[in-house]
């Protein structure tokens, strides 16, 4: 699996699709933050959006995702009046109309990115506020284009399974989001420039494939197709850590996974995340987290 993948996969991402539907007259809603990564996609006409005191115009295909769940507004024009998200979300479960006269000024697909909060890593400290990403009028990738066609036909279908085919979908657009982010900004530093430079991903590959063996400063840049130092020089520049550092931030970001989602006793897990002890696994899990592996265990059980 690449080091994205792993990445995702540990962040629990989920995607979910509210509606599509058409939006006619004057029209906005106001968004409160929240928990949860909004996206909006523009699958017919104009609108904008509001945030943190800026405005800005969405064109057709237009995607826009809020990361961090801040609170936005969708317009139908900058000056519209807005009302709230929900009052609209209702309307739409329950056949109402809203926003409906007149002739269609534009058509949404709108939903969330769901992601574990609590999963310390660096993707998730660097996402942006914003991202907005052009849509089919401005020359996407073709993957971005099927995928972004695909998930509108099948919100329309109402076919068997069709919901679980969008919320799917929803996930693929999202790593699809983050890779067009890539392309679009060519990040120096963080999480997303690593995995784009040659030789750092080679070394995080390394640190996510091998992770349960007794893997060394050697070994990893033996991977990269580096010097020790010349990797410990260059990993640090663009993560902010050492990749030693960040082989433990793995580990005990698996540990977690393993002590919530398994029975594994803690010997075993310990081995699974690298550790030939559990005292050692204990000792380095409580310096990350502040907890012991059993006190993590209880608490996320619910047992107190």
């Amino acid at each position: 699996m690449d080091t994205l993948s792993d990445v995702l996969n540990l962040m629990r991402l989920q995607g979910v699709v509210y509606f599509l539907r058409e939006f006619a007259g004057a029209w906005g809603m106001e968004m409160p933050e929240g928990p949860f990564a909004q996206f909006h996609m523009v699958v017919r006409g104009r609108c904008w959006f509001e945030t943190g005191g800026r405005t800005t115009e969405l064109s057709n295909g237009d995607v826009v995702v809020f990361p961090r769940g801040d609170g936005h507004r969708l317009l139908d024009t900058p000056d519209t009046v807005p009302v709230p998200g929900m009052s609209v979300f209702e309307a739409h479960l329950k056949g109402q109309p809203i926003f409906a006269d007149g002739p269609p000024r534009a058509q949404l697909l709108c939903g969330h990115f769901a992601v574990d909060r609590a999963f310390k890593h660096p993707l998730v400290d660097e996402l942006p506020a914003v991202i907005h990403i052009k849509g089919f009028s401005t020359g996407q990738s073709e993957l971005f284009e099927t995928i972004t066609r695909v998930l509108i036909k099948e919100t329309q279908a109402g076919q068997p399974g069709s919901a679980t085919v969008v919320d799917r979908l929803a996930e693929v657009l999202f790593v699809q989001v983050l890779r067009a982010f890539l392309q679009q900004t060519r990040p120096v530093n963080g999480f997303l420039a690593a995995i784009h430079d040659v030789q750092i991903n080679r070394a995080l590959s390394a640190i996510h494939g091998r992770m349960s063996s007794a893997l060394t400063l050697a070994d990893i840049a033996r991977e990269a197709g580096m010097s020790r130092s010349g990797l410990a020089l260059k990993f640090k520049s663009i993560l902010a850590e050492t990749p030693m550092d960040y082989l433990t931030r793995w580990r005990m970001l698996k540990a977690q996974e393993y002590l919530k989602t398994t029975d594994n006793s803690l010997p075993e897990i310990a081995e699974r995340v690298g550790y030939k002890s559990e005292s050692a696994f204990g000792h380095a899990f409580k310096r990350q987290f502040d907890l012991s592996p059993g006190s993590f265990r209880r608490l996320a059980s619910g047992d107190t």
